[in-house]
């Protein structure tokens, strides 16, 4: 394909997808043409560059395999290398980020080698309740997204670490930004509200009474909305699949999958898969991607995650698109696991 007829195409919402990861609206647009520029190679090749694009868009915003830090997240390498110099550090507005108290590791470990845990799904105090329980010091690092504040992006050092000594676990977590953020809070709230409830039943958005369960674009059942998540249908068909994969050593500045929040009509396919498409629901889905990344085929479609509402904004259905998952760590260990294990195969329920 030719380069600037993708960029003529694509630039608009390339740079709303870059805004949705956190980048200023003044910045978006040249964030896009600098990643353009970057794949420009691998854009005239592919067969659909987004496939190339839109995973660099990514590790340009939040950190990519190289293992560097974008510049585009205010503060952010900045924030980070304070965390290990000082023990109060400031956000970019300057207000001083108190850290949480560090936990003495000498007591309850029995010699055991503690080593950092998934956090996603998170939030700042809950990742912090965590760690303390595993006896790992840490403190808390805020970042600028336009997403809900306290939400963990990640730990330095990442998960999957082994700890020795006297380490403490930096917890990256966002905060409100200085900048105008697009008009999609809710959307945002409602996203991250559905990932906390599937990896930790913290937090529940808005359900219709009876949500429909989709995996790989086929319907698997259907789950009653006022129930808890520890429903087997619910585990089966979404709790087991994401909380394996948020468990995957994802091999970025973040260690663990990169979370994009959107809002759009709904695709026909989602990773050359046919996505579903329920009926008596609004035209605007609201997606989730987590992209572990990696070097496997396929590595850059994440795992999907499709919310779409009925008409007075309950979400009465949830689709998953699920890539081939890897190695995992297992599920974290505040999660308890089914009775079935952590497959990622969906029980096919009633039709």
């Amino acid at each position: 394909m030719d380069v600037e007829d993708y960029r003529a195409a694509r630039r608009t919402r390339l740079a709303e997808l870059a805004r949705s990861l956190g980048v200023p609206a003044s910045e978006a647009e040249q964030v896009v043409d600098r990643v353009i520029e970057a794949q420009r190679r691998r854009i005239a090749r592919a067969d659909d560059p987004d496939d190339v694009v839109v995973p660099a868009l990514r590790e340009e915003v939040l950190g990519g395999r190289p293992r560097r830090t974008s510049a585009v997240i205010v503060g952010f390498a900045a924030v980070v290398l304070a965390a290990f110099a000082v023990g109060v550090v400031t956000t970019g507005d300057e207000r001083p980020q108190v850290e949480r108290p560090q936990v003495d590791r000498d007591d309850g470990t029995d010699g055991r080698t503690p080593t950092v845990p998934s956090l996603l799904g998170l939030t700042a105090d809950e990742a912090a309740a965590a760690l303390g329980s595993a006896h790992i010091a840490l403190r808390v690092v805020s970042v600028p997204q336009c997403n809900p504040a306290e939400q963990v992006l990640g730990s330095v050092p990442p998960m999957g670490t082994a700890l020795t000594g006297d380490d403490v676990v930096t917890v990256i977590a966002t905060s409100s930004p200085t900048w105008t953020c697009p008009d999609d809070a809710g959307t945002r709230d409602t996203a991250w509200a559905f990932l906390r409830y599937v990896v930790t039943g913290s937090a529940r958005p808005d359900f219709a009474a009876g949500v429909r369960l989709f995996v790989d674009g086929e319907r698997v059942g259907v789950v009653d909305g006022t129930e808890p998540g520890a429903l087997p249908q619910w585990r089966s068909a979404v709790r087991d699949p994401v909380v394996q994969y948020v468990a995957r050593p994802a091999p970025n500045d973040l260690g663990q999958p990169i979370v994009a929040v959107t809002r759009a009509a709904g695709d026909r396919t989602t990773c050359g898969r046919p996505s579903a498409r329920p009926s008596g629901v609004t035209a605007a889905v609201t997606r989730l991607v987590l992209t572990a990344g990696g070097d496997a085929p396929g590595a850059g479609c994440g795992l999907t995650i499709d919310l779409f509402e009925d008409a007075r904004g309950a979400v009465a259905a949830v689709a998953l698109a699920t890539p081939a998952l890897g190695r995992s760590l297992g599920p974290p260990p505040w999660v308890r696991p089914s009775g079935r294990g952590w497959s990622r195969t969906a029980r096919r329920g009633p039709s």
